[in-house]
């Protein structure tokens, strides 16, 4: 092994998968490690963004106003990486994005997860009782 090199892998954080660990506070991207055992850099589209900025606004939806609001801070504070990656859908861009560049996706929305699985692209859920499972993962 080099020294000073450190190796990492892209997660593609979903929306919902950051809104769901923010209903039971968990630090996403240290479980993500523990999992992976690997170092991970946080990728989000920018388009995720622009939904979460528009759900933080929400008078409607007060409690998903408020972590919409939290998760936005920490993706700042973690440094997450902003990708420009434009499709209609924010699925779509997903898919194709984590496709294309190679990421893992961290995402609990099923339908997301089975287009994924289709695509042969690694996913990282959170089950009911807060543990975090992997599928299709080859290091």
């Amino acid at each position: 092994m080099r020294s000073g090199v450190s190796i990492e892998v892209k997660v593609l954080f979903d929306t919902n998968f950051l809104m769901a660990v923010f209903e039971k506070p968990v630090n996403a991207i240290e479980k993500v490690e523990e999992l992976l055992e690997i170092k991970v850099r946080p990728v989000i589209l920018k388009s995720q963004l622009r939904e979460l900025e528009r759900i933080a606004s929400s008078d409607k939806r007060q409690k998903a106003a408020r972590i919409a609001r939290a998760v936005l801070e920490y993706v700042k504070k973690r440094g997450f990486e902003v990708v420009e990656y434009e499709k209609e859908a924010v699925d779509d861009a997903i898919v194709e994005a984590s496709k294309r560049e190679g990421y893992i996706v961290a995402t609990n929305d099923r339908e997301l997860r089975r287009r994924l699985r289709e695509s042969c692209v690694s996913v990282v859920y959170m089950k009911g009782d807060g543990k975090f499972e992997l599928e299709g993962y080859q290091p």
